[in-house]
């Protein structure tokens, strides 16, 4: 009680003073060189910002651009120029030599889609571009972007409708050399006027209508379409007035510094606009940077703009109805039918050219990208270009490469193994479309990590990895392919689920060695179950060497790293710069779908112990993860439903309903609960005894020990017709060998009073279990002896004790070995 109040006191003093959670996410930092890692990342002056240095005098190599308009919500007056901005700075940015990503109407999920992408499309050498035209809003300092299916009835809604802007930047500093973020959004609040929570629990501060003005990361800079405060409007005309101004001034001069770029925006906007609108910007850039690259571009845009019409602001949206999709064979949907690999890059030409029949005096050009790629012709100089909207030859034809993106669909979906993709072009005859078959490599199908910035997004989450089948695959993956990070990760992943540590170090580290990012974070947890092994964790307190490992996963821009270090630093960190700065790398973890980070952020405001205690807000966070599919998700909301927890009704149905969805996945302690439905008569039917054993036996081959205790108890406090007193011993010397806790040390006070006869013949059905002779007597006789020894022998040395108790807890241990639970699902 007193740790959390001292918490929670010292966040509330931070928080309401001038330590702002989008300012410390924003804010570059300098760093003390003699200070430990995490200490150059997460600086005194409460910022978390990349160390890498930038060498300023070779430019970077590649171009990236994220294009976003939205113009289609549903209960907000029409932003028809969103859409078209959108595909105007598309069209440009696409003819500057980016590589374009460009969305029209995203949904929440979409967003986090598009920021999943920047996580795996961009690197430290990449410049990129990031522009958004639709409706966003700013609460106190913070400021989102608005997705066309956002349902706001209350601000406890606004983390998973909205977008964050300073977790957008966040993400994208992470991963890229320099960031140019043009927003050209916006800014009424349907808050406005009101006082509403928005910050950590009781937190109030005074919304406000408009964007702030943010300080932006090192080597970035946020562009947006009007001052602090005020509005932005969508232009009478096709355009916004911003975005107007800005493509003619780029139409100008493509080459020109960005800085001049947006003195002439800001000169003509607030011209057109009678001076109602003013261009605003925060720069933090330490090279020369231009938006356009020299390349033509001949479409000037009217300015047509009054400073009256529609302003791209916010109200209430109505949900969205949902399409449903009929799936077809993709011989019968697309002109022809190509084979090729999932992996980052492949040569598709040759293929292509056959399967359209092209004349050498033919041309195509590509209309459409598949989903899970682009296509891409290799220049002289050794750069990739996008040929979207670019007529090729039929030698040029031959020479693209299919560039496949991490797709972040779960392996489960993909009944056959295989992804179905298809991209449309022109042809001499006509429009026609081009189907996929993409084959992944086996070891990405079997151990694809989810959110993996380095990975190729055929994911599993730990439960629904089958070890032996994702080692074999990830074994003969790393013989073939040495050099591939990710196939030594992904190995490592399934060494874990076998329970070999160091093996999965091992694996880790040279995944490390190879430059994949989430290794760090598997690093880090390797590090963290060996320190709580070793007693170095005893309130869940994770050392500084820990805390390393997860500070360069942060470095690198990986999600799970940011969930693990802001966990720790949220609510260990011990001062309150690091205790908001973990809550804003939990935050951030969030806005790219971490489920985890919703769980826990739901277990921070469902603690009554918490002085931030918010029931409300986190059943809220519960739900998000649980409609999500997340095991954690369901069975942390059937508890809720199953006490009546934060004015929720007890709801047993419910509750047992949420259990079973946990437990049918792998969740470890869910079995658990839904036994102790039944041992209590809450379970559908009544009370059952029988049932109840059956299912904390499932909770106990899960590596759960209270699940051993309690049917122990049951055990030996009902007569049950499919168990005995010699089951029961079984149980309690089962959870009796797993660690130390509470629940083990009840195990062992049970085995302490249980007759010789008793714990022999536990001895005897774990011997029979593990495929020996049945010798149920309960005698420890020469015939069992020997069996007991042939088990030893087989699953490591020594003898059998000379006593009872210390044979049961003997032939416990051998169990274990021979059956390990998943402690990588803890």
């Amino acid at each position: 009680m007193a740790a959390s109040e001292n918490f929670s006191g010292r966040l509330r003093a931070g928080l309401l003073g001038t330590v702002a959670l989008a300012a410390a996410a924003l804010a570059p930092a300098a760093h003390a060189q003699s200070s430990s890692y995490l200490e150059q990342l997460v600086s005194g002056s409460g910022s978390i910002a990349p160390l890498r240095s930038i060498d300023i005098e070779t430019p970077a190599e590649r171009r990236y651009a994220l294009v976003i308009g939205n113009s289609g919500y549903s209960a907000i007056p029409a932003l028809p120029n969103a859409t078209a901005d959108a595909d105007a700075m598309a069209a440009f940015l696409r003819g500057q030599d980016y590589i374009v990503e460009h969305h029209s109407d995203l949904t929440k999920r979409g967003f986090e889609d598009a920021l999943r992408r920047i996580l795996f499309d961009v690197d430290q050498d990449t410049n990129v571009v990031i522009f958004y035209a639709g409706h966003g809003f700013q609460i106190g300092s913070e400021n989102y972007l608005v997705p066309v299916d956002a349902d706001l009835d209350s601000v406890y809604d606004i983390p998973f409708e909205t977008v964050s802007l300073s977790s957008l930047v966040a993400i994208t500093g992470a991963r890229a050399r320099l960031q140019l973020v043009i927003l050209d959004s916006c800014r009424d609040n349907p808050f406005v006027g009101r006082e509403q929570l928005t910050a950590l629990g009781s937190d109030l501060r005074e919304t406000r209508t408009g964007f702030a003005s943010l300080s932006a990361p090192l080597n970035s800079m946020l562009v947006y379409s009007t001052a602090p405060g005020a509005l932005a409007f969508d232009g009478e005309g096709d355009h916004s007035p911003f975005t107007a101004a800005l493509l003619n001034e780029v139409a100008v001069a493509p080459n020109a510094e960005v800085g001049d770029i947006f003195e002439g925006v800001r000169r003509a906007v607030y011209t057109a606009t009678n001076g109602r609108q003013v261009p605003w910007d925060s720069s933090t850039l330490i090279e020369p940077t231009s938006l356009g690259t020299g390349g033509p571009w001949a479409q000037p845009l009217q300015l047509a703009s009054l400073g009256t019409g529609v302003t791209r602001g916010l109200a209430r949206i109505a949900p969205t109805q949902e399409v449903t999709e009929v799936e077809m064979p993709l011989s019968e949907l697309h002109a022809a039918v190509v084979d090729a690999e999932f992996v980052p890059e492949v040569e598709i030409g040759p293929a292509l050219r056959n399967a359209l029949d092209l004349s050498p005096v033919d041309t195509i050009e590509i209309t459409a990208h598949p989903e899970t790629g682009r296509l891409m012709l290799p220049g002289e100089d050794g750069r990739a270009r996008d040929v979207l909207g670019r007529s090729l030859s039929a030698d040029e034809v031959d020479r693209l490469i299919l560039v496949n993106q991490s797709v972040q669909v779960p392996a489960l979906s993909l009944s056959t193994g295989v992804l179905s993709d298809a991209f449309t072009l022109e042809t001499p005859s006509g429009a026609t479309s081009i189907g996929l078959r993409l084959t992944p490599n086996p070891c990405d199908f079997q151990a694809g990590d989810h959110l993996d910035p380095d990975g190729m997004g055929i994911t599993r989450y730990p439960n629904e990895l089958e070890p032996e089948r994702a080692f074999e695959a990830c074994a003969a993956a790393v013989e073939t392919s040495p050099e591939t990070g990710r196939f030594h990760y992904q190995l490592g992943r399934a060494m874990l689920a076998l329970r070999d540590l160091d093996g999965a170090e091992a694996a880790f580290d040279e995944a490390r060695e190879l430059g994949h990012a989430r290794a760090w974070y598997a690093l880090g947890l390797v590090a963290q179950d060996r320190a709580r092994s070793a007693g170095r964790m005893p309130d869940g307190a994770a050392p500084e060497d820990v805390l390393q490992f997860y500070a360069r996963g942060v470095d690198a821009g990986d999600p799970y790293a940011f969930y693990s270090l802001g966990r720790q630093l949220m609510r260990f960190g011990g001062t309150t710069t690091r205790e908001v700065e973990g809550y804003d790398l939990v935050l951030r973890s969030l806005e790219v779908g971490h489920t985890f980070a919703m769980n826990d952020l739901a277990s921070f405001y469902l603690d009554t112990d918490n002085s931030y205690f918010d029931g409300e807000r986190g059943l809220r966070y519960l739900r998000e993860s649980a409609s999500r599919g997340d095991i954690y998700g369901y069975n942390s909301l059937g508890i809720a439903h199953y006490r009546g927890r934060a004015g929720l009704e007890v709801d047993d149905a419910t509750a047992y309903e949420l259990f079973n969805r946990a437990s049918a996945d792998g969740h470890p302690t869910a079995p658990f609960n839904i036994a102790r439905m039944y041992r209590d008569g809450r379970a559908p039917g009544g009370a059952d005894f029988n049932r109840a054993v059956d299912w904390f036996a499932q909770g106990l081959e899960r590596g759960h020990a209270r699940s051993g205790v309690a049917a122990a108890e049951v055990i030996f406090s009902q007569a049950l017709s499919d168990y005995d007193a010699y089951d029961g011993a079984v149980f309690a010397a089962r959870a009796a060998t797993l660690g130390s806790n509470r629940h083990t040390e009840t195990a062992a006070g049970y085995l302490a009073q249980l007759p010789d006869d008793i714990l022999n013949g536990a001895v005897q059905r774990m011997i029979e279990d593990l495929g020996g002779p049945a010798l149920l007597d309960g005698a420890f006789g020469t015939e069992t002896q020997a069996a007991m020894q042939a088990q030893i022998d087989r699953f490591g040395g020594g003898t059998p004790a000379s006593d009872a108790r210390g044979r049961a807890l003997q032939m416990a241990e051998i169990t274990w070995r021979a059956n390990p639970f998943r402690v990588d699902l803890y």
